[in-house]
């Protein structure tokens, strides 16, 4: 199969928008409110593309290079851990006061999925979220979907039933991995979502 390399811009409204045939060669970007076609012969099917919801169905075999993930800052207020997926995945904290309420937001509830999402936390001058009672977990996780903008409160899930602690230390780098799995259900609740935390903690450069 030919490659498509893809450069009409296409109204999003769907109205004459042109039809491309299989083996047409083209370059640039598209801007489509859906489409469907094959982006390359060895590359996976483009079933959907949908800017409405975000969403993108590929086939099962796709090929990257040079992916670079966009990687922002959290936003926090008071003990809450604020993580928009519309923002990316990929966040770095460093730390004011104890993390007491992760939320998750622009969680899509369009068909079953997880997403998962990265936190690189640095201690500031006064470590925090360092014991049992100020773990991260101990207290409810709220998750926001889109497009709705609904919340629903659940809890992480913590290996072996504890907290997540952080390194006891100023300037100390923890990563915190956090999953967010939703079931698909007609009738969305906060049983809908399943959240697992877990860490790595104390990174530490090499020492000779």
């Amino acid at each position: 199969m030919s490659e498509i390399r893809v450069n009409s811009i296409i109204d999003e409204s769907g109205t004459g928008a042109p039809t491309f045939t299989n083996g047409a060669i083209v370059t640039g970007v598209i801007t489509a409110t859906t489409f469907s076609g094959n982006l390359s012969g060895t590359a996976a099917t483009i079933t959907t593309l949908n800017s409405s919801t975000g969403l993108v169905s590929l086939g099962s075999t796709i090929k990257t290079k040079g992916f670079i993930e966009t990687q922002s800052t959290v936003s926090i207020a008071g003990t809450v851990l604020a993580l928009n997926a519309a923002n990316g995945t990929v966040f770095t904290h460093t730390t004011t006061g104890n993390i007491g309420i992760v939320s998750f937001s622009g969680i899509s509830t369009a068909s079953a999925g997880t997403q998962t999402f990265t936190v690189l936390v640095t201690q500031g001058a006064t470590p925090f979220s360092t014991t049992g009672a100020t773990g991260i977990g101990t207290v409810l996780a709220t998750v926001v979907t889109t497009p709705s903008n609904v919340g629903y409160s659940t809890h992480i899930k913590v290996g072996g039933g504890t907290t997540i602690f952080l390194t006891n230390s100023a300037g100390a780098l923890d990563l915190l991995t956090f999953v967010v799995s939703y079931d698909g259900a007609t009738s969305i609740a906060s049983t809908s979502f399943k959240i697992v935390g877990f860490a790595a903690t104390d990174f530490r450069g090499v020492v000779n």
